[in-house]
């Protein structure tokens, strides 16, 4: 079934649902492992906020140092991806077209498709970030699809080191969490979505 939403609203939503995941995290949780291989939640937070911010420096065609991306300084969970997650809204909301070659690790695709990119990352990592926190990791199925279409179309240079690095897992599960899960190599925890 193809998605029902749009890129922003893909982004948008995502954002909502990782930031209510986020109220919920204390800074004594930040040296917790995440389901990420080798991150911390400091590190995943790192990435998040980090990624709020190259995204719209991508998106308003500025120079973007993608490397440094995970390495934001992350002491105020909460204040910090609100703060980035603005400019990235910003960016969103001033873009003059949809189709302008925007650069992302990997590649340059039109700026709607880095802004679905980044509405697909920023779902997954919500879901890391439950998962991290023993919280509800459950995705809304609409924002599942929208990112599913998202991910399906990562051309093979969005794969590999220092990009989208983690290994697709096969699946034919008709539900979308499901799917988009093993689509960005994780697997639901047991007892999850049954």
């Amino acid at each position: 079934m193809p998605p029902s939403i749009d890129f922003q609203t893909l982004d948008r939503r995502a954002t909502e649902s990782t930031r209510a995941r986020l109220t919920q995290l204390t800074v004594a949780d930040l040296d917790r492992p995440s389901p990420c291989a080798g991150w911390t939640l400091r590190t995943l937070l790192a990435h998040l906020v980090g990624g709020n911010v190259r995204f719209a420096q991508a998106l308003r065609g500025e120079p973007v140092d993608w490397p440094s991306r995970d390495r934001e300084p992350v002491t105020s969970p909460l204040a910090e991806f609100d703060a980035t997650a603005a400019v990235m809204a910003s960016a969103i909301a001033g873009i003059d077209d949809p189709r302008r070659p925007t650069s992302l690790p990997g590649g340059e695709p039109p700026a709607v498709f880095a802004v679905g990119v980044h509405g697909a990352d920023m779902l997954v990592h919500g879901w890391d970030l439950a998962v991290a926190t023993g919280q509800d990791p459950t995705l809304e199925p609409e924002l599942c699809r929208a990112a599913i279409s998202v991910v399906e179309k990562y051309p093979a240079s969005f794969w590999g080191t220092g990009r989208f690095f983690a290994p697709r897992i096969p699946s034919d599960s008709p539900d979308p969490q499901d799917r988009l899960l093993a689509l960005t190599g994780r697997r639901q925890p047991i007892g999850v979505g049954e």
